[in-house]
């Protein structure tokens, strides 16, 4: 008898906004493990070379996360109609990088790579499209949790003060990737493994926001 397995990746992801405590908004759904994360995978798991010394083809794991206020179901006056191009006249677009799209993005597509409109996490800068110091992408809390045996689940706190600064005090996020380690927090168009889109949260300076990325095997 021939048995035939499928083994898939499901991805989960739930965002949670807190302000003073509260819970003021969610977000959940099942996103994209992209064509990158699947390539990534694949590696992961395989030799380069035996050794001595042992080489792995890769050997990066899931370590950043960020976020983006691009996205198909990006709906803020003044964004989800905008170009990609930006400026400093562009009170979104100037805490952003402008990044490659203007809102066309989805999380059924696997070949997408990079957040369409990648938002600063930290820095304080407010010019266009950034400086050295600013950081574009944050790092995952460790250890990671297995809330299973078939399951990881990465999470990270977005502070109140990351992301709204001023005088970008409320910025609309309606999409989110997930990085490994190659990522460079300093550049802010990296390509991820996995990508979501979502109903527009809008982050002020007085919300936090959980986030829980989840790879159900």
């Amino acid at each position: 008898m021939k048995f035939n397995e499928n083994i898939e990746v499901k991805v989960n992801l739930k965002l949670i906004a807190y302000e003073r405590g509260k819970i003021v908004a969610t977000r959940e759904s099942h996103n994209i493990f992209l064509d990158l994360g699947r390539e990534w995978l694949t590696n992961l798991i395989s030799y380069e070379d035996y050794g001595p010394p042992e080489v792995y083809q890769r050997d990066d794991r899931v370590r950043y996360m960020g976020f983006g206020i691009g996205g198909i179901r990006q709906v803020a006056p003044g964004v989800a109609n905008a170009s990609p191009i930006g400026g400093p006249g562009d009170p979104y677009e100037a805490n952003s990088a402008a990044g490659i799209g203007g809102n066309t993005q989805d999380d059924l597509s696997r070949d997408v790579a990079r957040l369409e409109r990648p938002v600063r996490v930290s820095g304080g800068s407010s010019n266009y499209p950034g400086v050295g110091t600013d950081r574009w992408v944050g790092q995952i809390t460790a250890p990671v949790e297995h809330r299973s045996g078939t399951s990881a689940t990465f999470v990270r706190v977005f502070t109140q003060e990351e992301i709204s600064y001023s005088p970008f005090v409320s910025v609309p996020l309606s999409e989110a990737m997930l990085y490994t380690s190659l990522a460079d927090p300093a550049f802010y168009l990296n390509t991820g493994i996995a990508y979501d889109t979502f109903d527009t949260l809008s982050k002020t300076t007085a919300i936090s926001i959980q986030v829980e990325w989840t790879f159900n095997f």
